[in-house]
């Protein structure tokens, strides 16, 4: 292991690749590892430590293991609900990161901006020493205002702004030993710094064209609420442009389109469990709304309104007709 961790808890073996696993799921969303190649499991190293800085808003991990990939899915990020950007920072070892229709080779020093609602697929040739600093998807998007974001786009170490950067995020990991008022001043400090590598101005002509895709992304989508299959894909063939700024589109209004979708399709149910006879299952009501899996869309309604269906439906009793 890498001096600077030789005093944290080792995970080794099988075992000790669950316990790591799961740490890795409960801290930074769901990701399936491919243990290392050879041996697998039985030959399994691994460390994981969270940044527990005296800021409330300031949130991490340090990540150490010799899987050779991590993997994360459209299931599984609409399993786990997380919404951040994380921005990583290569310590040791080197890393290929693929999300966003890019590749980005990660070597000592380099950092890489990404987003926890995008699928991805991490490689590693041997062991690798991360730290992913989470950033609440607001406290970056007041940073640049209408700039389009660039995700998986490598900072170099050898860069002056890369350089910087490295160091202002390891110092964040080390906050243990600042006041929090000077882990919010360098935290803020941090996302101002990253705005030129991170993202790039629209010109007028520019942010008009993608104006009016977003506006008719929104039409089809209201016209497609109750369609399961509506996918990306689609979408972006239907209104001329490319998935990958098809996301794009939607990240400018703070949002995902996947989380645009599940807002539009959850505030038609509950219109219909208000209007609808007590007789009539709410379980039908979300699928002819594109749910196609109850325990899902029961989770998202709580989170959305509250309380569960049932009770938002005893809640309204007086508009059922």
């Amino acid at each position: 292991m890498y001096h600077a961790w030789q005093a944290e808890p080792l995970y080794q073996g099988p075992q000790g690749f669950e316990a790591w696993h799961h740490d890795l799921g409960e801290k930074c969303g769901t990701f399936h590892a491919e243990p290392p190649a050879g041996p697998g499991l039985a030959c399994f190293t691994g460390a994981m430590k969270n940044l527990n800085g005296p800021h409330p808003a300031l949130d991490g991990s340090r990540i150490i293991s010799n899987c050779q990939h991590l993997h994360r899915a459209h299931s599984d990020i609409r399993a786990d609900d997380k919404d951040f950007f994380y921005l990583v920072l290569q310590v040791g070892g080197s890393a290929l990161m693929s999300q966003a229709d890019n590749r980005a080779r990660l070597g000592k020093g380099d950092l890489v901006l990404l987003d926890i609602t995008q699928p991805c697929d991490f490689y590693f040739d041997s062991l690798s020493d991360q730290m992913s600093l989470i950033i609440p998807r607001q406290a970056l998007r007041q940073r640049l205002g209408q700039r389009q974001l660039l995700f998986n786009r490598p900072l170099s170490a050898d860069s002056a702004l890369g350089s910087m950067a490295g160091l202002m995020t390891q110092r964040l990991f080390d906050a243990a030993c600042l006041q929090p008022e000077e882990t919010a001043a360098l935290f803020d400090a941090l996302l101002m710094l990253l705005r030129p590598g991170v993202s790039v101005a629209l010109d007028g002509e520019h942010s008009s064209g993608q104006a009016q895709k977003l506006i008719k992304a929104k039409v089809l989508i209201e016209r497609n609420l109750r369609d399961s299959e509506l996918s990306p894909e689609r979408l972006a063939e239907a209104i001329g442009t490319s998935v990958r700024n098809l996301h794009r589109l939607f990240a400018q209004q703070h949002t995902t389109m996947g989380r645009y979708i599940l807002e539009q399709r959850l505030q038609h149910c509950a219109e219909a469990i208000r209007q609808t006879v007590p007789q009539e299952k709410i379980t039908a009501i979300a699928y002819a709304w594109g749910f196609n899996d109850v325990s899902h869309f029961s989770k998202a309604f709580k989170a959305r309104f509250g309380i569960s269906p049932r009770d938002y439906r005893y809640q309204h009793p007086d508009e059922c007709s």
